[in-house]
């Protein structure tokens, strides 16, 4: 019998006891990652049984958008009791007021063919995973290991706030951002100076709780059109408002095209008579490249200048549920992200984890520009290359792996704590108070409401109430959803003045996802995502505290001020004004805050949606990054700097693994860290 010259120690059965012990030892990593406490802001019982504060899309409404509470009862009791086989008794769909019969039916109209007949009826939506959370986690922390702190309350400026620049996204969300940073784009001095005016955007606000305090202290001011929009993590704040790994693709200028007799051909293609090696373009044509073939940055972006849910008949049908999805408008024509509508586009039918798996190819693409992380075996071995291991397949699969985690620990919160309303019926109430505030029957909740909208400058609501009314008014679409006749309509909806229509207008045709906001989906697996990117790659130059620079050109999109959808619109990239001074991790942070805030844009979320989850999934991220390099026979570390901008180190030391935590020189208890947002 032939035998090796060798075999791997440990082997066989002293193997699969240090894979055990292995795994034994991580187990008690869990215990130092906070005690999952999550308070809620206390509004679920606030208001007796309206439940104004809390998500309950899809359930039975009246006229006034007020939901049945027996049904928001026995949907909670069901969810948080984990009630698989009830579930299915719930009333999802119940009082779509007809929609799907030939009694009630919704019209979607044609232009140029009104009185074409009602199209095939349309049918209603489900609740979006409602048992997500409570499904357990054996990698990284558990989904009720981690929490969030209470969500404003509807009379806080920090909620005003939220609001005016939910409303303010809307006016503006076909102003391109280059347009929006200078302050040259229709409504954006005006949408500045209202937001400047609020409390909450002026040095000094003094908060009533802590953790309305340190967001507004991470958020900061609005006094330019370059302050608007932006997120609350290091250099998120720096440069074109547009990530560059958004737009820009690898550059591929080893192309060396020759004539068959050797002459170099002229130009960047190759004619008859001639061979090309490589296909040649730069990080200014946008490709990406994704083994051989390329990721074009340029996206298919909805049609400028339609919104949705702008009439009363329509915001309720959408609350109770009847399915309005995949009635978009798009351009006839691709292009870079120009403008907020075009990426809430792009964040309406991403695969969630898809712009970080992009930017990941273009840093493996490039990289020597984009080295990795110096704490990583490999990088500084002379003889060892990483792939199975800290390689292109070890990070490509992360940074999508991550993204089920954190989907587990923001549902948790969502469901099983918070259940905040979205946006549009925060706004709808805003509406019914100012056309008949008798139709809210809670005394309190009409106290509130009128506080509420004392708060949200007035110059913001009336352009809104104008953008709605031109709306109604509207046929440019290719299809559009209109009014329905007076006969089709439930009797007693409230009379909606043109002067007092404060819905908030929306991107999408059907309004918000059927899961509630507080945390953001998207928001929590960009946190997690590029953490996963920040820890692998290299953060800091060479003395290791600087942070690296961006080493591509800064891009930007081009655009005509006339706002025509003229063909250039969008259609190329250019240097972006001013040479900023932008970093790899700035641009990663930074690309996280525009995924997670052009749900904002499409006016799904609020801003605490974003800053809160985002931290969440960079919690996530580390605890499974913690328990990976435990599990590695040999010293292993990765750094990087926190959303909070705390220096971060996971490490393993060949047996264990740990994660040390700066802030501002000092070191932080790694399970004060895991707890930080926490109630």
């Amino acid at each position: 019998m032939s035998r090796s010259i060798g075999l791997p120690a440990p082997d066989c059965g002293a193997r699969r006891a240090a894979a055990r012990a292995r795994r034994d030892a991580v187990s008690p990593l869990a215990d130092h990652r906070g005690d999952g406490v999550t308070l809620i802001n206390g509004e679920e019982t606030a208001y007796g049984m309206s439940f104004p504060a809390n998500y309950h899309k899809g359930l039975p409404h009246d006229v006034n958008g007020a939901v049945h509470p027996p049904s928001y009862h026995a949907m909670v009791r069901v969810l948080t009791g984990q009630e698989t086989g009830a579930v299915e008794t719930l009333p999802m769909g119940a009082n779509r007021h007809g929609a799907g019969t030939a009694e009630d039916p919704i019209r979607l109209t044609v232009p140029g063919n009104e009185t074409a007949p009602p199209s095939d009826r349309l049918g209603y939506r489900k609740l979006t995973s409602p048992f997500t959370g409570h499904v357990f986690e054996n990698q990284g922390a558990d989904a009720a290991a981690l929490g969030f702190q209470p969500a404003p309350r509807l009379d806080t400026p920090e909620l005003a706030a939220e609001m005016a620049e939910l409303y303010a996204m809307a006016l503006l969300r076909d102003v391109p951002f280059t347009a929006i940073t200078d302050g040259t784009g229709p409504g954006v001095a005006a949408v500045v100076s209202a937001l400047d005016s609020m409390p909450y955007f002026r040095p000094g606000f003094q908060a009533d709780t802590d953790a309305e305090q340190m967001r507004y202290e991470m958020r900061g001011r609005i006094t330019s059109g370059a302050d608007l929009f932006r997120g609350s993590t290091p250099g998120s704040k720096t440069g074109p408002w547009l990530s560059q790994f958004m737009i820009a693709g690898n550059r591929n200028d080893r192309a060396t095209f020759q004539a068959l007799d050797g002459t170099p051909a002229q130009g960047n293609g190759a004619g008859p008579g001639f061979r090309g090696v490589r296909a040649n373009f730069g990080s200014n044509d946008g490709f990406v490249l994704f083994g051989t073939q390329v990721i074009d940055q340029r996206s298919i972006v909805a049609k400028p200048g339609i919104d949705y849910m702008t009439n009363w008949a329509s915001w309720l049908d959408c609350q109770n549920g009847v399915d309005f999805n995949n009635l978009d408008v798009f351009l006839d024509r691709r292009r870079y992200l120009t403008t907020p509508r075009d990426i809430a586009t792009y964040v309406h039918y991403d695969a969630l984890y898809q712009a970080y798996l992009v930017a990941c190819l273009l840093m493996l693409a490039e990289g020597r520009l984009f080295p990795k992380d110096r704490g990583l075996p490999e990088t500084s071995s002379r003889t060892r290359s990483a792939f199975a291991s800290f390689g292109g397949p070890h990070v490509l699969s992360l940074v999508t792996e991550v993204a089920t985690r954190a989907l587990k620990a923001v549902w948790r919160q969502k469901w099983m704590h918070h259940r905040r309303a979205r946006p549009e019926a925060v706004a709808g109430l805003l509406t019914l108070h100012a056309n008949d505030p008798d139709r809210i029957a809670d005394e309190s909740l009409r106290s509130t409401i009128g506080r509420l909208h004392s708060m949200i400058p007035a110059d913001i609501l009336s352009r809104v109430a104008a953008h709605n009314t031109a709306q109604n008014a509207s046929t440019n679409a290719a299809v559009r959803i209109k009014p329905r006749p007076a006969g089709e309509i439930p009797a007693g909806l409230p009379a909606i003045a043109d002067a007092t229509n404060y819905l908030l207008p929306m991107a999408f045709p059907e309004g918000s996802p059927t899961h509630p906001a507080y945390g953001a989906g998207h928001a929590t697996v960009a946190g997690a995502c590029v953490t996963v990117l920040k820890a692998f790659f290299e953060m800091y130059g060479d003395d290791g505290r600087a942070e690296r620079m961006w080493p591509l050109p800064a891009l930007v999109p081009t655009f005509r001020p006339d706002l025509s959808g003229n063909a250039d619109e969008g259609g190329e990239l250019v240097p972006a004004p001013g040479s900023p001074m932008l970093t790899v991790q700035g641009e990663l942070n930074k690309l996280a805050a525009n995924v997670a805030i052009a749900r904002n844009m499409a006016g799904v979320h609020y801003y605490t949606d974003y800053s809160e989850s985002v931290r969440l999934g960079e919690r996530v991220a580390v605890s499974i990054l913690e328990e990976q390099l435990s599990m590695y026979p040999e010293p292993v570390s990765m750094s990087f700097t926190s959303f909070d901008g705390d220096r971060v180190r996971v490490s393993g030391n060949g047996d264990t693994a740990g994660v040390q935590i700066f802030a501002d020189g000092q070191k932080v208890p790694a399970e004060v860290w895991y707890a930080r947002y926490g109630g």
